[in-house]
């Protein structure tokens, strides 16, 4: 009979994932746009504001410092989900290792 490996590592597996790529999706915009800084779209320079929708208002290092921590978070969204492609990947060694030896 085979075992299906240990359904822990499946659920950590798949939850790294999921976490990791959602992370990185909804950062994609500042990982894509590398160092350009930019207000709704529209490029900013240096001692301009953006002004949204409901009042908020950033200055261009404010908004550049967003942008800078939008990349790393969109970046750690790629460890993350790599990081579940190897519990993946270990899950799987080992699972047939282990049959193997039976």
């Amino acid at each position: 009979m085979r075992s299906s490996g240990r359904p822990s590592l499946k659920v950590l597996g798949w939850a790294l994932f999921i976490v990791g790529m959602t992370t990185f999706f909804i950062n994609a915009e500042a990982l894509m746009n590398g160092k350009a800084v930019e207000c709704d779209g529209s490029p900013m320079r240096p001692g301009q504001w953006c002004v949204r929708v409901g009042g908020e208002s950033l200055s261009y290092d404010e908004e550049k410092k967003n942008e800078a921590r939008g990349e790393l978070v969109g970046y750690a969204g790629v460890g993350l989900g790599a990081l579940g492609i190897a519990v993946f990947i270990t899950n799987g060694i080992t699972t047939r290792r282990g049959n193997r030896q039976r």
